[in-house]
């Protein structure tokens, strides 16, 4: 670049676009936050409120669903999730467990794993 050029660019231009560019890019260290950066005009704001019913209508969606996999539990006949054990066998079991436990002197925890 010739010189004439880089004196004439120097007057015109401003300071930061005249003086020559560092290899690497790094922020200030007067930063001290992104609201620093942009302004909160650039953030993203809604335009106008949002009313009762656009509310309304988002969040009909977001109701309970109705289960579809339920059945009959196999050895009480009380309905319960598929897959799942049923409350009222497990109930007692966990009953004759912790009675055995009581008969024999150990806590359940023993009776469970020890078994």
């Amino acid at each position: 670049m010739p010189e004439w050029k880089r004196i004439l660019g120097a007057m015109f231009l401003p300071t930061f676009l005249a003086a020559p560019r560092p290899s690497s890019w790094t922020l200030p260290a007067s930063l001290q936050s992104l609201l620093e950066l942009f302004p909160p005009i650039v953030l993203a704001v809604p335009k106008k409120k949002t009313s009762h019913s656009r509310k309304a209508m988002r969040s009909a969606n977001k109701g309970l669903k109705d289960k579809h996999n339920l059945v009959h539990c196999p050895g009480c006949g009380s309905a319960k999730l598929a897959h799942h054990l049923c409350s009222n066998c497990y109930s007692s079991l966990n009953r004759g467990w912790k009675a055995q436990a009581r008969q024999a002197g150990r806590s359940t925890a023993e009776v469970t794993v020890g078994s």
